[in-house]
């Protein structure tokens, strides 16, 4: 049976409460109990209603005035996400504003256009696109003089220094820097260059993040072809871009964890994979030896040697035969071959001259007949010496008493 760890356990716990994001930027209402301010100016109180009760922080450094004067027992309205402490592994809820009537305006937009947005489909899980394992270039989008952009690079070279970052610098807040973003993230989103994204900025009021919450830099996400990664804000920060985002980091930090695949991690995998590999190939060896071994005994090794033998013995007369008909077959050729050369030997011209043949030519032509003579042309004998020119003084055909004579 295997075991898990209370830690991965938690971690698992954590990770779906933060990726499901109806639990992110809630609007809550409830009443305030148990309400603690610590030493460190920050507020722990209980947020309950009729049946249920959630343990809320508001941290010093969104504090504000929001708590002016807010008792225990007020009616009061929060903006805020659900977290894990993974060490005690408590759920709490995680308070960014706190209203002590109603909701603020600014909330209600946010909310008409993350309803919009959602009924759309930009937010839809099965849109979203893995992370590549093994990334090459990494593209970011955020301010270029910013801190963000410097914790990427340190995570980046402490993690995996051979993936190359390319920045695209944008405004991160400020009237106009939706649309410098979108556009920004729609050349980049078509670069298929690039095998991530990072779009990051650091920590905000709701007014500072604003940008990020626009239809225009969602719509961009949802429509890039290269997997986005956002990191916008504080861990308990979540705008409409994080929901369009096909991973969602708590931090820049963690963005680039994410993005950057730990280098030593990979050579451990390499080595693991490569051990894995060996112990798979002797397992196979063994089994084969095994089957090997299982085969021989079930063959019975010395009837099939007798076998052999007596087939051997078979094979050994088979060859000799056909030699012997080979050696009989290459005797009467070379008879044949020694009459052939004999023939051809009676027929050689060079043998014949010997003998005291000649061979006759009159008018560039060999004479084979004595009737294609002619009396008033020279005729030449071919000797194996030389040549004879010479005329013609008188033919006899025999057989007939005619006589062709020519008088020198």
């Amino acid at each position: 049976m295997k075991y898990v760890s209370v830690t991965e356990v938690v971690r698992r716990i954590k990770d779906d409460l933060q990726s499901d994001y109806r639990l992110q930027s809630i609007a809550m209402e409830g009443s305030i109990i148990g309400l603690k301010r610590a030493s460190n100016g920050h507020y722990y109180m209980n947020l309950h209603d009729e049946t249920c009760s959630i343990r809320a922080i508001l941290f010093r450094s969104r504090v504000g005035h929001s708590m002016d004067g807010v008792r225990e027992g007020d009616q009061v309205v929060v903006i805020g996400a659900i977290n894990v402490y993974e060490k005690g592994g408590t759920v709490s809820f995680i308070i960014e504003k706190l209203f002590a009537r109603g909701v603020g305006t600014l909330q209600q937009q946010y909310e008409k256009i993350k309803k919009e947005l959602y009924e759309k489909g930009y937010f839809a899980p099965e849109h979203k696109k893995n992370i590549p394992r093994f990334p090459w270039t990494v593209g970011v989008l955020t301010s270029a003089t910013g801190a963000v952009l410097h914790d990427i690079h340190k995570i980046a070279a402490e993690r995996n220094p051979y993936v190359e970052i390319r920045l695209f610098p944008v405004p991160v807040q400020g009237a106009g820097a939706e649309t410098v973003i979108a556009r920004t993230l729609e050349k980049a989103g078509k670069d298929r260059n690039l095998d991530v994204l990072i779009l990051a900025r650091g920590g905000g009021s709701m007014e500072d993040l604003w940008c990020f919450n626009s239809p225009q830099v969602v719509q961009a996400i949802y429509d890039a072809q290269v997997p986005v990664i956002t990191a916008i804000g504080h861990e308990t920060d979540t705008t409409l871009a994080d929901y369009a985002a096909d991973v969602r980091a708590a931090t820049p930090t963690h963005a680039a964890e994410l993005a950057f695949p730990d280098f030593e991690e990979i050579q451990m995998d390499l080595a693991a994979m490569a051990d894995q590999a060996y112990q798979s190939v002797i397992l196979h060896l063994d089994r084969l030896e095994r089957e090997l071994g299982r085969t021989v005994a079930a063959l019975q090794t010395r009837r099939y040697d007798a076998f052999l033998s007596m087939k051997d013995e078979s094979v050994s007369q088979l060859v000799r035969l056909a030699r012997q008909h080979l050696d009989l077959k290459l005797t009467r050729e070379a008879g044949r071959l020694q009459a052939l050369k004999a023939s051809l030997s009676a027929m050689n011209p060079a043998l014949l001259v010997r003998k005291g043949y000649g061979q006759l030519e009159q008018g560039g032509h060999v004479l084979k007949d004595i009737r294609s003579l002619e009396q008033n042309q020279l005729l030449t004998i071919q000797l194996l010496e030389g040549t004879i020119l010479t005329e013609i003084k008188e033919v006899t055909i025999h057989g007939s008493d005619k006589r062709k004579t020519k008088k020198l």
